[in-house]
């Protein structure tokens, strides 16, 4: 059963006051008859509205003689009072008339808005939430979403779009699904992957539209409506909100980041910082948990394998997304279990043609350590994807060999030794070489690192099934 009284946000609230002060402008109208479309609630309060308003018209008729409305609009000519009783029987007679006339037209409104339906088929999916409280309703992972409005309270959740978008909510955040390809930020942080198969996915908000060009990007909306765009890879095109005439509209480049205001006429060049999207960008691009001394690399140019040291952490790095394996790519790991040696005899491959992502974790310390250390200090963490693990590569030979198909593209790998150190015959009895637990489920990687000589490297190759929402 849907509430008596519906939720409005302001700009609805300023939409349906204009309705009733009748100075609804050709923006406002078109805007209105698109919240009208998409949105059950935005029906509910225009209906409630209208009928509100027809009430008070009748009940506080206006002191002039012509009183009619839009609903119903009767010429001062055709009223002649032959008395002041008949006058004032008249114009109740034309009260209860015109109140008639827009229950009627509120009745007819109902009728087309809200008369039961098919549901619309699905737009997208809730991937993942974590620690997740939806505003008036309970969501489950795995739950299909068509248009309307996303209130977030608490936590954090993906949403995965049939085009293959996908953006991940970060609370407090109102989020409303238009369209397919049309969403707004009223309010929160949001992260953003999108593919080709998505390309011109936008986001509104009350300062700024954006437009994606095939890139990832982060948008952070304060209660005071100033929008970010922080941009972190490929491309977008951002224009003052409502406004898209191709002279206001500016593309903003990774690493780049931009700022405006409600009711500011130009958008601003800003610092690139990160660290607001440091909890919602990992879960976007497929990471879903990294714990102890693992940590997901800060989105941007510079942070790329061969740019970045950390002495202290595993550092977690994206190195490609929807590559379609053109040939069988040999991998060191294939099957769950723990290894702290891996046996040559055994090569095992992926299969062509499967579509797949990477991921390179790297122990990079800052200095090095020589190979007779025996107490190098290790490394420990844990870190867990969205989907499979379907081999680890962790040898020089094999890292070099796959990075041209699923190394980063900015990444600079270098000629240096590569991968884990396995046991060797010579190893002192107080010596732990690297090891590597992968999960029965496959989704889970756990990591006990020595910061030696060599950059400790695993390159993650995860299925990548379409993002279809069920």
């Amino acid at each position: 059963m849907s509430k008596l009284i519906p939720t409005i946000d302001d700009e609805l609230a300023e939409l349906l006051e204009a309705v009733a002060n009748r100075d609804l402008t050709p923006d406002q109208h078109k805007r209105l008859a698109e919240r009208l479309e998409v949105n059950a609630e935005a029906r509910a309060a225009f209906i409630q509205a209208t009928a509100f308003d027809a009430m008070l018209s009748h009940e506080f008729p206006a002191s002039e003689p012509h009183v009619a409305t839009s609903a119903l609009e009767i010429p001062e000519t055709e009223l002649k009072p032959s008395s002041k009783t008949s006058d004032r029987r008249r114009r109740t007679r034309l009260g209860y008339v015109m109140l008639v006339a827009a229950l009627a037209t509120v009745a007819s409104l109902a009728i087309v808005f809200l008369r039961p339906s098919e549901p619309s088929a699905p737009i997208a999916k809730i991937a993942y939430q974590s620690n997740a409280r939806w505003a008036n309703q309970q969501r489950s992972q795995g739950g299909a979403i068509g248009t309307g409005v996303l209130q977030l309270d608490v936590g954090i959740a993906r949403l995965d779009f049939a085009n293959g978008a996908t953006v991940t909510l970060q609370s407090p955040a109102r989020f409303e699904i238009l369209s397919t390809d049309r969403t707004r930020l009223s309010n929160g942080i949001l992260t953003a992957h999108i593919p080709e198969s998505a390309i011109g996915f936008k986001v509104l908000t009350p300062s700024l539209d954006v437009v994606d060009l095939g890139t990832a990007f982060g948008v952070t909306v304060g209660a005071d409506g100033e929008t970010d765009v922080c941009v972190f890879e490929g491309e977008v095109e951002v224009s003052l909100a409502g406004d898209s005439q191709a002279d206001s509209t500016q593309r903003v480049r990774e690493g780049s980041a931009v700022r405006t205001r409600s009711e500011a006429d130009e958008i601003e060049a800003v610092a690139y910082k990160t660290n607001r999207y440091e909890e919602a960008w990992p879960v976007t691009s497929g990471v879903l948990q990294a714990t102890g001394l693992m940590k997901f690399v800060s989105p941007g140019p510079d942070f790329v394998p061969g740019r970045y040291e950390d002495s202290e952490s595993i550092v977690v790095f994206p190195e490609r997304s929807q590559v379609v394996l053109p040939k069988d790519v040999k991998v060191d790991v294939a099957k769950p279990g723990q290894y702290q040696k891996v046996r040559r005899r055994e090569q095992p491959v992926l299969p062509a043609g499967q579509q797949v992502r990477s991921y390179l974790l790297q122990l990079n310390p800052v200095g090095s350590f020589t190979t007779a250390e025996a107490d190098k200090s290790r490394v420990i963490g844990q870190v867990t994807f969205d989907q499979r693990i379907l081999g680890l590569i962790v040898k020089t030979t094999k890292l070099i060999a796959s990075d041209d198909l699923l190394g980063h593209p900015h990444g600079d790998y270098g000629n240096s030794l590569r991968g884990i150190e396995p046991m060797r015959p010579d190893d002192p009895p107080n010596l732990q070489r690297d090891l590597v637990i992968l999960s029965e489920n496959r989704r889970t990687l756990s990591l006990d690192l020595s910061a030696g000589s060599a950059v400790d490297q695993i390159r993650v190759v995860v299925s990548e099934e379409t993002n279809v929402a069920e």
